[in-house]
């Protein structure tokens, strides 16, 4: 494995004000704001005054972010200062609030040294507050963000069984303007392919060559299932939550390698496949940005979220940037499902929230044919707003700035493609690394692209292409099925908490192949 998978740089963001009215969130409220280092780990401290009342088995833990002496890998077990004002109150079924991170339902408390180790279970902010009233409306600056490895975040990797159904799309996935009065077929790529692209990674590893990959929408336009194999945790990194850092890095996910990452005018996610020199995957993909403006309303009143406001402006396109080859073909191939490790967060003095971004991707290659390649690039405008405004979703719109038709190549000699999609979320609220409960926004890209076998070149040389993208918002416990799971398995059975079911909105749904031949249309 190259040295460069020991880290994980999550895109991400931090803020800063460009206006906050926030009536239950200020800055000069006692919260204990002192922590320095700590706090960009652990997040600050509770309110502490009439602005937020919680409900009456929450426990404030004073001292805030230096309160809490160590975290463990997975972020579910927080050792604390057993001296706190609050520590002694602890207990199981109660609801440990020492920060924005150390935050749950309590399920053990056992001693540890001088301290206290307690493991905590997800909880909904209405767990948590019984009324308050959050509003905030900033821009997103990386002066202020920190990258937070979790290096044992649950359901990390998986493998997914799902396949995505052929949908009758309507539109071209990456036409120039004259090519629009193309034929468009009605294929979308299974274990079919996707595109490469030049570059590498931020450590100047060049990218490799990868292959097909099944996609990851379900059949259901308003919702995406997965189905999944058992879980296989991240591997451990010396048990403990890391500092948070302030630079990017990459991190090591399996057999995989990612690096979220921000530049100026660009959020993104790098991925490579690191097990061997025979598969080599390089994609690179990045919401090109533009004064990015979060703005959120929440109130809670008598233990009740109203409709809420999590809207994001700024996002001008997305592009992608896709390398594939494999020495021995289909032998060679790979399918994986990732959760990557690493939060973008920015902690906000004086203020019991914190913002935080994550990704999750799943590649699938398929290429057939010793040395085959296959590479494509392509960039779409974004056109609206992200988010959910007063409870209502915005469904912003796609089109093309730079074909990905235009781009597919690579050699083969029967059909390799792959498939990839990425889900990119921003969120505002509180909880532990795995279950961060809030208000959040999300964008979903499915993506896969095909190229021919060399074989038909004298005829002709097919290419396919499909783009399916969703939007999803709102307020809750937003946890995938997959570390769902692995937290059910982490802590003990009696132990229930509730996830919300989460919708997902189609905002644009494409496919086509060219030529618009019959040799072509059927070769998927």
């Amino acid at each position: 494995m190259s040295g460069w998978r020991r880290s994980a740089a999550l895109l991400a963001v931090a803020l800063v004000t460009v206006g906050v009215g926030s009536c239950g969130i200020r800055s000069d409220r006692g919260t204990g704001v002192t922590g320095g280092a700590s706090a960009r780990t652990y997040g600050y401290g509770p309110v502490r005054d009439g602005s937020v009342t919680y409900q009456p088995d929450v426990v404030l833990v004073e001292g805030g972010p230096d309160a809490i002496r160590a975290a463990s890998a997975d972020g579910l077990t927080w050792t604390i200062d057993r001296n706190a004002p609050g520590a002694d109150d602890l207990g199981p079924g109660r609801i440990m609030y020492a920060t924005s991170r150390a935050i749950g339902r309590v399920v053990q408390v056992r001693p540890a040294g001088d301290d206290l180790a307690v493991t905590l279970a997800p909880v909904t902010l209405t767990e948590v507050f019984r009324d308050a009233d959050f509003r905030s409306d900033r821009v997103l600056d990386d002066a202020a963000l920190v990258y937070q490895e979790v290096p044992e975040l649950p359901g990390a990797v998986s493998t997914p069984t799902g396949e995505r159904p052929p949908a009758d799309a309507t539109t071209p996935v990456g036409l120039s303007s004259a090519d629009r009065g193309s034929r468009v077929a009605a294929v979308a790529p299974t274990v079919a392919g996707m595109s490469p692209a030049v570059g590498g990674f931020a450590d100047g590893r060049q990218r490799g060559q990868a292959g097909p990959a099944r996609a990851l929408s379900g059949g259901n336009e308003a919702e995406t299932v997965l189905a999944l194999d058992p879980v296989r945790l991240a591997p451990a990194a010396g048990g403990r939550l890391p500092p948070a850092r302030e630079r990017n890095f990459t991190v090591s996910v399996g057999e995989w390698e990612a690096q979220p990452y921000r530049v100026p005018g660009k959020l993104g996610l790098k991925i490579g496949y690191a097990a061997n020199e025979n598969l080599k995957v390089y994609i690179d993909f990045a919401m090109n940005v533009d004064q990015l403006r979060i703005r959120s309303a929440m109130s809670i009143v008598n233990g009740a979220l109203g409709s809420s406001t999590f809207a994001v402006d700024g996002v001008r396109s997305i592009s992608v940037d896709i390398s594939a080859g494999a020495a021995n073909g289909a032998d060679d191939n790979r399918k994986v499902r990732i959760e990557v490790p690493v939060e973008m967060n920015f902690q906000i003095p004086g203020e019991p929230l914190v913002y935080s971004n994550t990704w999750k991707f799943i590649v699938a290659t398929g290429l057939s044919g010793k040395n085959t390649t296959v590479q494509a690039a392509g960039e779409w405008a974004v056109n609206g707003t992200l988010g959910v405004v007063d409870g209502t979703p915005r469904k912003p719109t796609l089109s093309v700035v730079k074909s990905i038709m235009d781009s597919v190549t690579g050699i083969s000699i029967g059909p390799s493609g792959l498939a990839f999609a990425v889900e990119v979320k921003m969120g505002l609220g509180l909880g532990i690394p795995a279950a961060f409960a809030g208000l959040y926004a999300k964008l979903v890209v499915d993506i896969g692209v095909t190229n021919g076998s060399a074989l038909g070149a004298p005829l002709t040389r097919c290419v396919q292409a499909s783009l399916n993208a969703k939007v999803g918002g709102g307020a809750g416990v937003n946890l995938s099925s997959t570390a769902s799971a692995a937290l059910r398995k982490l802590l003990p059975k009696t132990v229930k908490f509730e996830l919300e079911s989460e919708r997902l909105w189609p905002i644009h749904r494409a496919a086509q192949t060219l030529p618009a031949v019959p040799l072509c249309v059927g070769f998927g």
